[in-house]
């Protein structure tokens, strides 16, 4: 027990010493894209759940549904000519009930959001 907390003391000091520094790369200086994303505030089991984005014409979208049983869902589609990328599954009682991960993935610019799985109201 007292040689976890000296090695976690020497860790935690050695992790903040600054010595590492050059492993990280430098942060990035471009702007990233932009895009307007409308999601719900929770979703309930038996029922589809409805997502978008707005984004330019013809861009990459990807979505990755990851709900509170962790069973990953990918979907990818390619915005239309008004720009817009759209989403729509069923919600399972398979999913859980808690928070689930939306991670929007727009031409490789990632939002992560999240969203109340209920199974009613």
């Amino acid at each position: 027990m007292l040689f976890s907390l000296v090695f976690c003391a020497f860790f935690t000091l050695w992790a903040c010493s600054g010595e590492q520094a050059d492993a990280f790369p430098p942060p990035s200086t471009s702007t990233p894209a932009s895009f307007n994303l409308n999601i719900p505030q929770k979703a309930l089991w038996r029922n589809y759940l409805f997502v978008s984005a707005e984004v330019t014409d013809e861009a990459s979208c990807r979505l990755t549904y990851i709900p509170p049983s962790g069973n990953k869902k990918i979907m990818d589609v390619t915005a239309d000519s008004s720009g817009l990328c759209e989403w729509q599954w069923k919600i399972e009682e398979t999913d859980g009930k808690g928070n689930a991960r939306l991670i929007f993935t727009i031409d490789g610019v990632s939002e992560t959001h999240f969203i109340e799985v209920r199974s009613s109201f």
